[in-house]
């Protein structure tokens, strides 16, 4: 009995990929809104410098104010998709792995 790996492969690859779909899409939320978010504020200080109401200094000081805040917000997304990455390996393995060793025992 010949042993096809391409569609088991195919299989695990498509577990893998659906597992990871969360994550990403949370990743590309999380971008959209934010950018959105904070489009106002960063504008905002970028004329107030380039007008001159806004020092360069405090230009810059509110510039890293709004990074670190991006920063904190940006950790518990990496939560997120470090999850669904693993996910997505767990699942391309299990699948993988299982077909292999359901395969194994019908050669034997």
């Amino acid at each position: 009995m010949a042993f096809d790996f391409d569609p088991l492969f195919g299989k695990a690859l498509d577990a893998g990929l659906k597992a990871a779909q969360p994550g990403g899409q949370a990743a590309q939320d999380w971008i959209r809104e934010s950018a959105r978010a904070n489009a106002g504020a960063l504008r905002a200080i970028a004329e107030g410098v380039a007008t001159r109401q806004i020092s360069r200094e405090t230009g810059a000081m509110l510039l890293d104010e709004s990074g670190r805040a991006l920063q904190s917000e940006a950790a518990a997304l990496a939560v997120t998709v470090k999850a669904a990455a693993q996910a997505a390996v767990d699942a391309f393995l299990g699948t993988l792995l299982g077909g292999l060793k359901t395969a194994l025992k019908l050669a034997l």
